[in-house]
């Protein structure tokens, strides 16, 4: 492989390929990093560059490359065999093949690339939004690695999380939003400053493989919580033995917003039978409790599964949030059966639940009502459910509520740390909880604890200049 780069470096005017043999196939939602990377650094060099939307006259190329994410991916027999052809992905190569070049890899990517696509698209009467991947966004790696070594992921090359890019690297000043394909963003040391980084572009952005909820942490939940994020958040919730830490990490990312969550729920790796089918509902059941989503995550073992179907449609109910947040999974197999055309005879969703109902009662009877409104914990009690603090918190704010009320802050102080959270109204109900348990904090401060003056205090401060603080 190396020496196609050396020839491309040396050389002028060659004509190049670019294949993505996910989009030939099937069609993707987004362009493939790698080949934009290629593509730029080709045409930097003097090459011509051509995106090929099919797999006709391969030979007229000087070079060839063939990237392919997917391995359900079907790439035309003999391809792969031509000498003028070369390879990447991890559709191809379990760990995806070897690395790109030190410049090809740290490239700005060629967004102009998929130009054809997206004009051949358009021209068909597909909607601009469908192509919004492409034409919208700057993408990239601010980090890569990742330390899990989960046994269905192909990301195994990195045993830690280290820096990859600066986010200009591959910022385009004229997209209005960024994603990242970040293995696993909160894994790394230096998180902060790459936050940093993002949010001084001003443009929203996102984690398209979603972040590790169980590295959460106070601090990572309130500066997330106040970047400037576009859409969902994205979690994963892959295995059931991991209640516990989801759990308690939910509830401390739970403390500091309610904005949009969603979670990765694998299904049908471990097995695929009713044990696996009660994981994902029991999974699904905690996730409505602190307002999250669901995101079905069907591994493709679940097409030998007797409850194929039943996949299918717990997929359909949990993925469309319009239907998930509405009605159970009861509700929603009925409405399906309500739309049904043929008369004496039943759709496949409600046949998948009635017939899995009969044999498997138990688990029918614990999951197939719950309602996401019923459950959530946030549309029943409201935000006073989540916002009770951790107990580093509660000791962190008890020193700041201690120095406050004293009068040892000044204003320029008091509005900081209120504006950091520091001083947390929220906070107050918390402190009077542990002094009627026994805690230590003094009757004098539990009978005003400084609210009042905070306050009073609050306007006064408001009048200085936001560069100050």
């Amino acid at each position: 492989m190396q020496e196609i780069y050396e020839r491309l470096r040396r050389e002028t005017g060659l004509r190049i390929g670019i294949l993505d043999a996910d989009l030939v196939d099937h069609g993707t939602r987004h362009p493939n990093l790698a080949l934009l990377k290629i593509s730029s650094f080709c045409k930097a060099h003097g090459h011509h560059v051509d995106l090929l939307l099919d797999y006709l006259h391969l030979e007229q190329y000087d070079a060839v490359f063939l990237s392919c994410v997917f391995s359900f991916t079907t790439i035309e027999r003999g391809v792969l065999d031509l000498s003028n052809v070369y390879c990447g992905g991890t559709g191809v190569f379990p760990d995806g093949g070897e690395d790109l070049p030190y410049d090809v890899e740290h490239a700005h990517p060629d967004y102009t690339l998929y130009e054809p696509y997206v004009e051949r698209e358009l021209a068909r009467g597909r909607r601009r939004s469908a192509l919004a991947d492409y034409l919208d966004y700057s993408i990239g790696f601010t980090t890569r690695g990742c330390f899990r070594k989960c046994s269905f992921c192909v990301n195994k090359k990195y045993a830690r999380v280290f820096a990859h890019a600066p986010v200009e690297e591959f910022l385009d000043s004229e997209r209005p939003y960024i994603y990242l394909w970040d293995d696993n963003f909160l894994g790394f040391s230096g998180w902060r400053e790459i936050l940093g980084q993002l949010n001084a572009t001003g443009k929203p952005f996102q984690f398209r493989q979603g972040l590790d909820i169980r590295l959460m942490t106070d601090e990572k939940a309130l500066v997330l919580s106040r970047s400037r994020y576009h859409g969902d958040f994205i979690f994963a919730f892959d295995h059931i033995e991991d209640r516990e830490i989801i759990e308690k990490k939910l509830r401390v990312w739970r403390t500091w917003t309610d904005r949009g969550t969603r979670l990765y729920v694998l299904s049908a790796y471990d097995s695929q039978d009713e044990h696996d089918i009660e994981s994902i509902f029991m999974r699904i059941s905690i996730l409505m409790k602190y307002d999250c989503l669901p995101y079905i995550m069907r591994y493709e073992s679940y097409k030998q599964s007797k409850w194929r179907s039943l996949y299918v449609n717990i997929a359909r109910w949990c993925n469309q949030p319009q239907f998930f947040k509405k009605k159970s999974f009861r509700e929603f197999c009925e409405a399906n059966q309500a739309y049904h055309k043929t008369k004496n005879t039943m759709c496949s969703a409600y046949q998948a639940m009635t017939v899995f109902e009969r044999e498997f009662p138990r688990i029918a009877e614990r999951f197939f009502d719950l309602r996401f409104e019923e459950e959530s914990m946030l549309k029943r009690f409201g935000r006073p459910f989540f916002t009770k603090p951790s107990h580093e918190v509660l000791e962190e704010q008890r020193a700041y509520w201690g120095r406050f009320v004293r009068g040892d802050m000044s204003e320029l102080e008091t509005l900081s740390a209120y504006f950091a959270k520091k001083l947390d109204i929220m906070c107050v109900e918390h402190f009077k909880e542990a002094e009627q348990s026994g805690g230590g904090t003094s009757k004098s401060s539990l009978r005003f604890f400084g609210v009042p003056r905070l306050k009073r205090s609050l306007p006064r401060c408001s009048n200085i200049p936001i560069q100050s603080w």
